[in-house]
């Protein structure tokens, strides 16, 4: 993205082969962001054969080219799940320090969402017109940036402000995931689509690691500056990421799908369909008013209720768990009326156990989400979060409220991987980025409220708490089960239909 006279002008990307064959170069040239490339050859003989990037990416196959995809695309996740992790180890020792109440530190995560809430949508109709690999640049740097400007905050306030902007990068971190799906053939992607939830496993863990060592010694600004090292590598690496094929041919840009292809099948040592490469219907890129279209209207109400009950679902778990656990401290201590009893070793271990419950689930939806569909695998995960989260309403020892802990987090790794699946195999490529940015933003919503009630609410009452959000699951669990639509063994869709 340049700018020039004020006026803000978006890049090109146009793909070209490296003299290193497991390299893919790109390359920028100026552009007005209206102008397009268009390829399409009128005169082209009926008698040639044809395929589309659909059939492109099933015949390339799986290969060195998906897997260094999916790790460049795993660092937005691990970055996404250290800042997540960030808001639950930083609120006690901020609390302490500043003296804050329950709602002012419950606050400090609510503006991360209020960020992502507000942005997620304009960032998916951004990358459906401009393509992902620009948003995705533009979004990890102000992640990383006003991270590392948050550690230098003077007040509450200013922490308040910086928060917000980092989440607002945030909100666009979903487009990764987005990018992989695309170039994933349809009997692989929903295997290796859960198995980046290691990426976002992996994040916590190092967060939590982070915390035990630096917090004690060096206190949270270090950890601020140094959690954002996962942004930082995805700004050092983003030369190997390669924009959207589907993206380049939807915009009319088919020789630069055709170059990234070839790239593709030389990395993968495979070969190109034979025939042309040709562009699918076209119809209005990135707009809003399809998600309701009489096709998908009920799809996408029942997908934004289930991205509701995720966030909260998830993030009320992640906040929760440090909450609980500090509980546990105050009435070791017998109450302390300023609230300073920090996390232990103790507590970063039970964290970190808990954390491996989001590793454990993984074989398990590997093997349920292409045996009894997308739709079934997510319902059976909120229905555990449900049990699992009324359970902790009793008093149990530290051993027992941290298998509980870990049950709650594994389940709700799985409704994360079902709905980011399902709903990157729903919506066709025209809106598939604003989908998934549309149902992030009522997945904030959602994020919104659980700190109130992950925070203050369990403060107040556990058992009204995980009764909250206990029912909260056992809807979302019937909504799942109803989806109109089952996407397993269903190709990507390239347009409304």
């Amino acid at each position: 993205m340049e700018i020039a006279d004020g006026r803000i002008f978006f890049t090109k990307v146009s793909a070209v082969q490296s003299t290193d064959e497991d390299e893919l170069e790109i390359r920028f040239s100026n552009t007005d962001r209206n102008h397009t490339e268009s390829d399409d050859n009128d005169g082209r003989d009926d008698s040639v054969p044809t395929y589309t990037v659909e059939e492109a990416v099933e015949k390339l196959g799986v290969g060195w080219f998906q897997f260094r995809l999916w790790a460049i695309t795993g660092l937005f996740s691990a970055a996404d799940a250290c800042e997540m992790m960030l808001l639950a180890v930083l609120s006690p020792t901020v609390r302490c320090e500043w003296g804050l109440s329950q709602p002012k530190v419950a606050l400090i995560t609510t503006v991360v969402f209020v960020g992502m809430g507000t942005m997620a949508p304009m960032w998916g109709v951004m990358a459906d017109k401009y393509g992902r690999r620009n948003i995705m640049l533009l979004v990890s740097f102000g992640v990383w940036y006003f991270g590392l400007l948050t550690s230098f905050s003077p007040s509450y306030v200013w922490i308040l402000i910086l928060r917000c902007l980092v989440g607002a990068g945030m909100a666009g971190m979903p487009q990764g995931f987005t990018l992989l799906t695309e170039y994933l053939p349809q009997k692989y992607r929903a295997k290796i689509l859960i198995f980046g939830s290691v990426c976002w496993a992996s994040g916590t863990m190092f967060e939590i690691c982070l915390a035990a060592i630096v917090i004690p010694r060096l206190g949270w600004r270090w950890l601020l500056i140094l959690s954002s090292i996962p942004c930082l590598l995805i700004i050092v690496l983003f030369k190997f990421l390669p924009p959207s094929a589907r993206f380049l041919v939807g915009a009319g840009r088919k020789k630069e799908a055709m170059k990234i292809l070839q790239q593709i099948a030389k990395i993968n040592k495979s070969k190109m369909p034979e025939g042309e490469l040709v562009q699918e219907t076209e119809e209005d890129r990135g707009h809003p008013k399809l998600l309701i279209s009489p096709a998908y209207r009920r799809t996408t109400i029942q997908v934004w209720i289930l991205w509701f009950g995720t966030a909260l679902t998830y993030y009320g778990m992640v906040l929760a768990s440090a909450e609980i656990l500090q509980l546990h401290n105050t009435k070791e201590s017998g109450g302390d009326a300023c609230r300073c009893n920090l996390l232990k070793t103790d507590d970063y271990i039970s964290m970190i156990l808990s954390t491996l419950g989001e590793f454990i689930s993984l074989p398990i939806n590997m093997f349920l989400i292409d045996v009894i569909g997308r739709r079934y695998t997510g319902s059976i995960n909120f229905l555990g979060c449900t049990i699992f989260f009324l359970l902790l309403q009793f008093h149990v020892s530290q051993e027992v409220l941290t298998i509980f802990i870990f049950m709650v987090r594994g389940f709700s790794t799985g409704i994360f991987n079902f709905v980011y699946i399902y709903t990157s195999e729903v919506y066709p490529t025209t809106i598939r980025a604003s989908g998934l940015g549309t149902s992030s933003a009522f997945a904030r919503i959602g994020a919104m409220i659980t700190p109130f009630l992950a925070q203050v609410l369990l403060d107040a009452s556990l058992t009204a708490a995980v009764w909250v959000y206990g029912m909260i699951c056992l809807m979302c669990a019937i909504v799942a089960a109803c989806l109109p639509i089952e996407t397993k063994g269903r190709s990507l869709p390239q347009t409304v239909t």
